[in-house]
């Protein structure tokens, strides 16, 4: 078979040609896991059943071994349902843990679904057209050809930011690496979700993105396309219109006249909205200001980085430098369970040694926009949620980078003290200038990537080293509020402790390295890091929009109008890509077609 079948490359890259031979592991994008737990779909909560378009396409996947693409604008359901089929498949094919292979096109999109970017995956060199060149370094590279010959299933979730070329590739190295077969896609099973109305492939300058429904692997793979109809995010049928109008980039009267009226203030709570920006420095100055105008002192945590390609580093969501505050509001970057999951919010509570804190009950979920300082047993958290309490405090204290089940007092903010440390109760820094000049509570990172960061400043720190106690530093409570299926909210008091995060090669060999809280600032967030995310308060800013689709996807990540705030409405700016519209005329009768034979 010729390398150069159905291959959508340009010739523009023959430098790489040229090139002398390096180490194999610098042909490939390396895999960034965001954390090191990821999403564990087994901790579903089990209550939530599917509707029957969603039943429908597990059945496709699951006892007819389709290859298929499931779509539908945002709320839809097309998480839960890609949850519910990889849950399926790892019961299917549980007699081989590689036979399932979960990728997305975005490391914020994969850590969602506790997989990896598709480029890791496939070991596919970013902008690299030379067939040749990756297929030999995939065959000199075992961990990367075995994945390709081992996978039964691939999943590929956000699919609307994988470029068509990629997809071809995809396609290709698949039908060379694989048993030969007629099959696409060399016989491996392809489930692909995502929305093709939210944001493009990024491009260079000005160059028109090519789709993955542009290729002809997507033409000649896919056995089904399904539209999921029913929305579950927004139950406001309005809304769900106005929406809908957006999506398609076609806004009508009542939409306009609905999102320009909701430029109104939110009510206020203890969590603020998160807002929303589509440029980054945005972001950055949003979260600066409101961080300077908190008036407790400054906490920095330094992260200890390691590894022999630190500019790697620069692509991760934990900071090299984060700063918190008591009442700094903060966004969870990694999946624990179907409670703490990524982009979950909270509050700063202070700042504590783990050894210092009680564990045990839950706080007890309160009803919509009400509050509760009161507390419920572990067993009744996991009734109404699904996730699993643990089993005793010694075993909560193991889960790694977080101590869960902190109890808090009646005021629901003071955690209870163990009677022996009460006395070693400081939560913050008084004086953040202090701080900063004194080096207390302010945390540098160590060469020695496995030590526990010894807090600067002392005068000591050999001493410490030598006299280690179970904590070198102290961590940040958050007070973390989440949504309930019932329609209220719970929340729960969380430590939250340094993780791995970590980028290797397509060989498992680790490139770079960084130990930091799995936080974020979250007064605000960039619309392109939202994809994919519900936010069930959220100040949106259109004014400096500048993607097609863009608008769409931030708007969307509302759960309601009651959670929304508009700002810089402009119903110019809500623009479809042209292609998608198109594309989009044919999937009903494509639908139909597929299913009918």
């Amino acid at each position: 078979m010729s390398l150069k079948r159905k291959l959508l490359l340009s010739d523009d890259s023959q430098s790489i040609k040229k090139k002398s031979k390096g180490t194999i592991h610098s042909f490939f994008s390396p895999q960034v896991p965001l954390s090191g737990r990821n999403y564990d779909s087994s901790t579903d909560p089990t209550h939530v059943a599917l509707n029957a378009e969603q039943t429908r396409v597990l059945r496709m996947v699951i006892d007819e071994g389709k290859n298929v693409f499931f779509t539908g604008a945002a709320g839809t359901g097309k998480s839960l349902l890609l949850r519910a089929i990889i849950r399926a498949l790892r019961t299917k094919f549980f007699k081989s843990t590689d036979a399932v292979a979960i990728t997305a096109s975005t490391g914020m999109a994969a850590s969602n679904v506790g997989g990896t970017t598709i480029h890791s995956f496939g070991a596919v060199t970013p902008n690299c057209n030379d067939m040749e060149m990756m297929i030999k370094c995939i065959k000199t590279c075992r961990p990367a050809l075995q994945r390709w010959k081992k996978s039964k299933v691939l999943i590929i979730d956000e699919v609307s930011m994988v470029d068509g070329h990629l997809f071809q590739q995809l396609h290709d190295i698949a039908t060379i690496l694989r048993k030969p077969t007629t099959r696409p896609f060399g016989g491996l099973q392809i489930v692909i979700t995502g929305d093709f109305f939210q944001l493009p492939p990024v491009t260079k300058g000005n160059q028109e993105p090519l789709f993955a429904f542009e290729s002809p692997a997507w033409r000649d793979t896919l056995d089904c396309t399904v539209n999921l109809t029913h929305v579950f995010r927004q139950k406001d049928s309005t809304f769900v219109s106005a929406l809908n109008a957006l999506r398609l980039g076609t806004p009508s009267d009542e939409s306009i006249s609905l999102f320009t009226s909701l430029s109104r203030e939110l009510p206020g709570t203890s969590i603020l909205p998160t807002e929303l920006y589509p440029l980054r420095a945005q972001v950055a100055r949003s979260n600066a200001d409101r961080l300077k105008a908190l008036p407790s002192g400054l906490v920095r945590f330094i992260a200890c980085d390691s590894g022999s390609k630190p500019k790697l580093l620069e692509n991760l969501l934990a900071e090299e430098r984060l700063e918190l505050k008591v009442d700094a509001q903060v966004m969870l970057i990694k999946n624990v369970d179907d409670v703490l999951v990524n982009g979950v919010v909270g509050r700063v509570l202070g700042f504590y040694y783990p050894e210092q804190l009680v564990v045990g009950p839950t706080p007890a979920p309160s009803p919509s926009g009400i509050k509760s300082g009161h507390l419920k047993t572990a067993n009744s958290h996991s009734a109404s949620t699904g996730s699993k309490p643990p089993k005793s405090p010694t075993e909560t204290r193991k889960n790694g980078a977080l101590l869960r089940y902190v109890q808090l007092s009646d005021d629901g903010k003071t955690p209870i003290m163990k009677s022996e440390h009460k006395e070693n109760v400081t939560p913050a820094i008084s004086d953040s200038k202090a701080a900063e000049k004194n080096g207390d509570n302010v945390v540098e990172s160590n060469n020695n990537a496995n030590a526990i960061p010894i807090k600067s400043g002392s005068k000591n720190n050999k001493k410490q080293k030598a006299k280690s106690t179970e904590s070198e530093e102290k961590y940040p409570l958050v007070l973390f509020e989440y949504p309930l299926h019932n329609g209220g909210f719970g929340s729960e008091a969380v430590l939250i402790k340094r993780d791995e995060f970590k980028v290797e090669d397509a060989d498992g060999k680790l490139l770079a390295r960084r130990v930091q809280l799995p936080l974020i600032l979250a007064w605000a967030m960039s619309i392109h890091k939202s994809q994919g995310q519900t936010i069930h308060r959220v100040k949106v800013d259109l004014e400096r929009v500048f993607e097609k689709g863009q608008s769409y996807v931030a708007l969307s990540r509302a759960s309601s109008i009651e959670g929304l705030q508009v700002l810089g409405f402009n119903p110019k700016k809500v623009v479809a890509h042209r292609k998608v519209i198109e594309w989009d005329k044919t999937l009903e009768s494509a639908v139909t077609q597929k299913t009918n034979q």
